[in-house]
């Protein structure tokens, strides 16, 4: 028998759950370069990256709830953000079209992105209907996918086994929750994002 083959941590599963526990490493990553730079990171500068992650997953063809979840908000939050800042809302109008004149229309449109999104839904607990729905997928087309390739099938799986216990479910991200609060401390609006003008700051 191959050796490598029989190490546990070679076999599908094990990458899998490895592949799987690195979904949010980007954005650990993220955050310890700007507290070298800056302790504590600022909310502005979490919530330009986090529009920043939306932009460039509406540029690789994902719609607005695919853009909430790569961005890791709501959709409502998402919505917020476009209706308030206008700057933002071009950005993403602008990668939309991108998208369309780029992306090609396939019958699976996953790539790393999109797959990744894929991924945090179903570990946050998405039912494959709706997870695949998030990435222009079909529940059909997803089921047919992971018969076809054994190691999207293998992700899927980790990212079911990843889910938290429903007691540890939280409707709203550890960001979110900040970021709402700060925004009624600040006058601006539940949603209104850092140096909007709805801050009424010179």
């Amino acid at each position: 028998m191959d050796e490598r083959q029989a190490d546990p941590a070679n076999r599908p599963e094990s990458w899998a759950d490895r592949v799987v526990a690195d979904l949010d490493a980007q954005e650990g990553v993220d955050r310890a370069l700007l507290q070298v730079l800056r302790n504590p990171p600022s909310l502005r500068e979490e919530t330009v990256g986090r529009m920043a992650d939306a932009v460039r997953a509406a540029a690789l063809g994902l719609g607005p709830a695919g853009c909430a979840v790569a961005a890791g908000i709501s959709e409502g939050l998402l919505r917020a953000w476009r209706a308030q800042d206008p700057s933002f809302a071009a950005a993403m109008a602008a990668a939309t079209v991108l998208a369309r004149a780029h992306v090609p229309d396939s019958g699976i449109p996953l790539n790393p992105t999109s797959l990744r999104v894929l991924l945090k839904a179903v570990r946050g607990g998405a039912l494959f209907g709706s997870a695949a729905a998030l990435v222009g997928m079909s529940e059909r087309a997803l089921y047919r996918l992971r018969r076809e390739s054994p190691e999207v099938g293998a992700l899927v799986a980790a990212a079911r086994r990843a889910r938290p216990k429903k007691a540890d479910r939280r409707g709203k991200t550890r960001y979110e929750h900040h970021y709402r609060l700060l925004r009624v401390d600040d006058g601006g609006g539940v949603h209104a994002p850092p140096g909007s003008a709805r801050q009424g700051r010179g």
